[in-house]
């Protein structure tokens, strides 16, 4: 079961929430708090509710639906009130000295903190309380004994106003990947008996015929019966331009109908559906943890216990041998407590990966965990497959050779006269060359399986079909190129060869080039005849191509290059890659969510099948990574410089806690900011 947690934005508590799950609920329960949701294969909301509030009593837990995710997106810092106790702090100031200002600070102080500090003592209570809301206690309530009021309530509300700040960060980069539950409506229009009947969609049935309306999304994969329009898919694939759909073109759940009424015969059900994928593929990307992220989770357990007993130390070591007063170096202990605070290293590493995966997203990019972008930058190769990948799959005549007198328009006329009653690719290649001429009229045509068409143009006999069929009639026919090829022969006579290629996708090239110019090395794998593949792929400036390949000679082609200590991303389409998606370091699985073992075995799935995709996720990454360094760098820099400050008396209280709020918000506007980054 799933379900939705509100108001939870402290790693760290869901790490200690999602141990004690584990322990006394669910060995295998899980809490992911980029996405604010909790799984359980046992136990109940109730039981499990009562745990997370015995933790952190502000955190509520409901069922998972559009509704309570809504709420998480709105849901606040339940029992902190920074506005009320900084208005009390001002005040205080503006009264001037004098006994009644005590009181305000007092009084801003609990109202900003209380939770905090019933965090802390349940802490105690649990013998697990060494953490960021410990140190605030221990260091404020000093402040409070040595009677620095104003110095205390400080402290607590501005960090209380850091905890907004984590929340707000952390609901903008939830809300980016939550957003994607709008894309399936809540009722589907289904045709049933020539009227409209309203399902969810979760209750239709393959085969369901359903109608969408001109600004309505299409809720259910489907392949089109009826109308034509154009469709905005930015929502699931990044891409600003409107796509053209007609009565049979595919189209995917999630995208939207902008011109005119269509019919939709359903292919998937609802958890098949492209938008259903999507959405646990994030979700389950956003439950692993890259490496960074795992060291800041060690760190952190590490680095509270060591700064509590290098405050102990500091307090109590300099007077006992003499050098200042037990009031002064406990005042500076109690400085570099705050300081101290972890919480910016926390949230900000995680988050930064977690905007990455949500940036992403956005960009029709799905990328299956926080690991892949610290892979991806250890990339050295890039390894393509042909068909589908770099190229469309779709033919187009790249050369015509005649016979017998016969002049290329005639031999196209007396092809296309016959490949019009003909859905292959290759005939369908041939129709649209020669779509501006007049077709002949063609009588007794039969089909021969395998090999081509036989019929009678003008009382005349002619075949059109494979170099193999021409032989069958002791022609011969050659494809000067190694190309896939069409013949013609009519009464017993070659009339010439037409020669077809497939064709380069639109970006192929563009992404070629920005690889290279990343330093890395671009090699295509396939299975193709090499002459082919070298004419289909001659404007690609590649490194290297293998052609005529079984599915085990890409896969040990892969193994070798990782074993030579190259990395490798691998990007491939059809369900033969999969094997070798699998073994290469990253790998890419291209043309959206079509077969479940490539989406499987892959790192990252594209929603679209553009090769430009690839150098744009490559440059992602690195920006992940710079952002995680600067973060880290950065944080930790300003922390020992504070602390070195506080150990020979310098920095005060109120430092210390600008810095630490300070340092937290810059590490949070670093990470966020991957969001206005990289365009289409």
């Amino acid at each position: 079961m799933h379900y939705e947690v509100c108001g939870l934005n402290c790693p760290s508590c869901a790490a200690k929430i999602e141990k004690k799950l584990k322990k006394e609920l669910d060995p295998e329960a899980s809490l992911n708090i980029n996405t604010g949701t909790l799984t359980l294969k046992s136990g109940s909301l109730e039981e499990a509710t009562k745990i997370i509030q015995s933790i952190e009593p502000h955190v509520t837990v409901a069922s998972k639906d559009k509704t309570n995710t809504k709420a998480n997106e709105h849901s606040h810092v339940h029992g902190e009130k920074p506005t009320e106790g900084l208005s009390l702090l001002l005040a205080a100031i503006f009264f001037g000295l004098g006994f009644v200002y005590k009181p305000f600070f007092i009084l801003g102080y609990i109202l900003s903190g209380y939770s905090v500090l019933l965090s802390a003592f349940r802490g105690i209570l649990r013998r697990d309380f060494l953490d960021e809301k410990f140190l605030m206690t221990v260091a404020t309530l000093g402040a409070l004994l040595i009677q620095d009021w104003a110095e205390a309530a400080a402290v607590m509300i501005l960090y209380s106003l850091g905890e907004l700040l984590e929340h707000w960060a952390s609901n903008k980069t939830r809300k980016s990947i939550t957003s994607l539950l709008e894309l399936t409506p809540d009722t589907v229009r289904v045709i049933s008996d020539n009227k409209s009947v309203f399902k969810a969609p979760d209750d239709v049935c393959l085969g369901d015929l359903i109608l969408v309306n001109p600004g309505e999304r299409i809720p259910l994969d489907g392949v089109i019966k009826e109308g034509h329009s154009s469709l905005d898919t930015s929502a699931l694939t990044g891409e600003s331009v409107p796509r053209n759909i007609q009565i049979g073109d595919k189209v995917n759940s999630g995208v939207i109908n902008l011109s005119s009424p269509l019919t939709i015969e359903v292919t998937s059900l609802y958890q098949d559906s492209t938008v259903a994928r999507m959405l646990k593929l994030i979700e389950e990307a956003s439950e692993s943890k890259a490496t960074s992220e795992k060291f800041i989770t060690r760190f952190a357990r590490v680095y509270t216990p060591l700064v509590v007993l290098g405050a102990l130390l500091l307090a109590l070591l300099p007077p006992l041998l003499g050098l200042g007063s037990f009031a002064s170096w406990g005042y500076r202990a109690l400085v570099m407590l705050v300081v101290s605070c972890p919480c910016a290293l926390v949230i900000s590493v995680p988050l930064s990966y977690f905007s990455g995966i949500g940036r992403a997203s956005q960009l029709g990019m799905l990328v299956k965990g926080s690991e892949i972008f610290d892979k991806l930058n250890y990339v050295k190769a890039t390894v393509w497959d042909k068909t589908g990948t770099l190229t469309s799959g779709e033919f187009s005549v790249v050369n015509i050779k005649t016979e017998d007198s016969v002049t290329e328009t005639e031999l196209l006329q007396i092809a296309a006269s016959l490949e019009q009653y003909s859905n292959h690719p290759l005939a369908k290649a041939i129709q649209k060359k020669a779509n501006q001429l007049p077709l002949l009229d063609v009588t007794d045509l039969t089909e021969l399986p395998g090999l081509g068409l036989k019929a009678f143009l003008d009382g005349a006999e002619v075949y059109v079909g494979s170099l193999n069929l021409m032989a069958s009639l002791d022609l011969k026919a050659e494809s000067e190129n190694d190309t896939a090829a069409i013949a013609v022969a009519r009464e017993g006579k070659l009339l010439g060869v037409i020669e077809l290629a497939d064709q380069l996708k639109p970006s192929a090239r563009a992404a070629i080039e920005n690889l290279k110019s990343q330093g890395l090395s671009t090699i295509v794998l396939t299975g193709d005849r090499t002459q082919a593949a070298k004419i289909a792929l001659q404007n690609l400036p590649l490194d290297d191509l293998k052609a005529e390949l079984l599915p085990a000679d890409k896969l040990n082609f892969v193994a070798q290059l990782e074993e030579k200590g190259q990395p490798t991303l691998f990007v491939g389409d059809g369900i033969n890659d999969a094997p070798v998606i699998a073994r290469s370091s990253v790998g890419i699985a291209m043309g959206g969510l079509g077969s479940d073992a490539t989406v499987e075995a892959s790192d990252v799935v594209l929603v679209t099948d553009e090769p430009a995709k690839v150098p744009l996720l490559l440059q992602l990454s690195q920006a992940v990574r710079r952002k995680v360094i600067t973060n880290i760098a950065l944080t930790l820099t300003v922390k020992f410089a504070v602390i070195g400050l506080s150990i020979v008396g310098v920095a005060t209280m109120w430092q210390a806690v600008i810095a630490d709020v300070g340092v937290t918000i810059l590490a949070i506007i670093n990470a966020t900011s991957l969001f206005s980054q990289f365009k289409n």
